[in-house]
């Protein structure tokens, strides 16, 4: 096993044997395939094939530092389970601080320079509503939805964004869904 270390400031870090033996090689392949498999038909549905590409060491940090951060909420709070929206505010947050969507090709494209926001505001949304899949939203849920799909994506972009502040977001999500 390995062995607990102290990083330069004192905070107490895990080694990815850690990870691995908590989580096991299975659940993190599985994870890894699941945003894999996500990203590409986010790619292909729109058609951006020869324009961008997923580095695959990048997501597999992505998603080292997600289980990572996990591992340590669960230890710290002798936890079993976490819940759904800290779950995805988590992975949100490492998926939009490292990056795995690059763009192939110099382009003067604004999409491109926001590709990994624009994924990830479509995984947010697939998750908020995937409880609810087989009910289609109304006119006025959908346009509001939209606009608040719209928010998302310009706070990824444009604002700072911690895991917190995430968890807040899709975690006011659900509690809007109870109370309306």
């Amino acid at each position: 096993m390995a062995k607990e270390f102290v990083d330069d400031i004192g905070c107490y870090t895990v080694t990815y044997d850690e990870i691995i033996s908590h989580f096991g090689i299975d659940k993190i392949e599985a994870r890894f395939k699941f945003l894999y498999d996500k990203m590409m038909g986010y790619i292909d549905e729109r058609k951006l094939n020869n324009k961008v590409s997923i580095d695959q060491d990048v997501l597999s940090q992505a998603i080292m530092d997600y289980f990572a951060d996990i591992y340590r909420l669960k230890k710290f709070h002798g936890i079993e389970r976490v819940n759904k929206s800290k779950i995805v505010s988590y992975e949100v947050y490492w998926l939009l601080r490292r990056k795995p969507i690059q763009k192939n090709i110099s382009m003067d494209q604004s999409m491109l320079v926001f590709v990994n926001e624009g994924f990830l505001t479509t995984f947010i949304a697939h998750e908020l509503l995937q409880p609810n899949e087989s009910a289609p939203l109304g006119e006025k849920s959908e346009r509001e939805f939209i606009k608040y799909l719209q928010h998302i994506n310009y706070c990824l972009k444009y604002r700072p964004i911690d895991k917190q502040w995430l968890e807040t977001i899709l975690y006011s999500f659900e509690v809007g869904g109870i109370i309306t």
